[in-house]
């Protein structure tokens, strides 16, 4: 296949892709935050500190309810920097597994690299940075470059947007409250979708305000779900996250850059 029908190949699936999440989700999270001190993880209220803290509250006690869940996560801060692991499983609507995505992602400076590992054993590898996006797949030095939004980040690593939980129906969401999740304190929002019979469930990341789990019902049968290794903040570095294969340098890191 020469270069010319592979960038139009790699184009068609990156299209392909981006559809299939955008069309399989309700769910996004994201922006600017007044604090919020975090609950009891079994209550869907928040509880005031435990009897001998006598340290200062480093915020205000809000209750997470399905009428004040969004606002509370349309204040919270995402991780500048960060690097972890994520699992992305797809189901038919028998509920058989259509295969396992393993994720592995680098975030730094507002620059973004996926590598991702398909149940077809292709590694589709990104970048995203700048307003544009580079797409190639395992060694490969054939590139697909084009446009990027600040929805990419998410899709290209196979998650729900922070935009489509902000903009979800106020009286779709059936459940939200503090919980814990793989020892993390998240704020846990469910929703439901009167006519379309899904139901969404995220967990998202009080301190990191990343998304750590997510999942997809259809019917009463689960057909998505995600769920994330432990955060580490700053990233870990690589000298070679954001590097082209063909060397090229996009980005470097500045704990990178100056050793």
């Amino acid at each position: 296949m020469d270069d010319k029908k592979r960038i139009l190949v790699s184009a068609a699936i990156v299209c392909v892709v981006l559809l299939a999440v955008l069309s399989s989700f309700l769910p996004n999270i994201f922006l600017k935050p007044p604090e919020v001190v975090v609950a009891d993880p079994n209550d869907t209220s928040s509880l005031p500190p435990e009897p001998g803290d006598t340290s200062e509250p480093h915020g205000v006690i809000v209750d997470v309810t399905p009428q004040t869940v969004q606002s509370i996560i349309a204040g919270l801060e995402r991780y500048e920097s960060y690097s972890r692991g994520m699992t992305v499983e797809y189901f038919d609507d028998d509920g058989q597994s259509l295969g396992v995505t393993n994720i592995q992602v680098w975030a730094d400076g507002g620059w973004l690299r996926s590598s991702a590992a398909l149940s077809s054993g292709a590694v589709e590898n990104a970048i995203v940075g700048n307003g544009t996006l580079w797409l190639w797949y395992g060694s490969e030095r054939t590139l697909y470059t084009g446009p990027a939004d600040r929805l990419s980040d998410d899709l290209l690593q196979y998650i729900p947007t922070y935009e489509d939980v902000l903009a979800l129906d106020r009286d779709s969401i059936t459940a939200a409250g503090y919980v814990e999740r793989g020892g993390v304190p998240c704020i846990y929002v469910e929703a439901k979708g009167s006519l379309s019979g899904y139901v969404e469930r995220y967990w998202i990341s009080e301190t990191g305000g990343l998304l750590m789990a997510a999942e997809t019902e259809k019917d009463g049968v689960l057909i998505y779900s995600m769920a994330s290794n432990e955060v580490v903040s700053p990233m870990e570095q690589s000298a070679a996250a954001f590097t082209l294969p063909d060397g090229t340098v996009l980005y470097a890191p500045l704990d990178v850059a100056s050793s």
